[in-house]
């Protein structure tokens, strides 16, 4: 699949992901080199924030706990979580 190509493009394709999935493309986005690509795209640091904050979010609606510590990580799902809760 060909990334989407707007931040709410990315809005619906992360709404449809669920478990195993969601787990596996969140923890490939969540990476500086994929944050480059996008940056490559043209999406601005604030929109690329909202990517990573919208698959925080999908975690949680789906109950699930988001990775942590992943080797490379750009953000921590959890500080973003975290950062909407306050």
């Amino acid at each position: 699949m060909d990334n989407p190509n707007t931040v709410e493009e990315w809005g619906a394709y992360i709404a449809s992901l669920n478990g195993p999935k969601l787990f596996s493309v969140a923890t490939a986005a969540n990476s500086l080199e994929f944050v480059r690509e996008l940056q490559g795209e043209g999406f601005s640091n604030e929109d690329i924030t909202n990517i990573l904050l919208m698959f925080a979010m999908r975690f949680r609606k789906v109950d699930l706990d988001p990775p942590v510590g992943l080797p490379g990580e750009y953000l921590s799902y959890t500080d973003l979580l975290d950062s909407i809760s306050r």
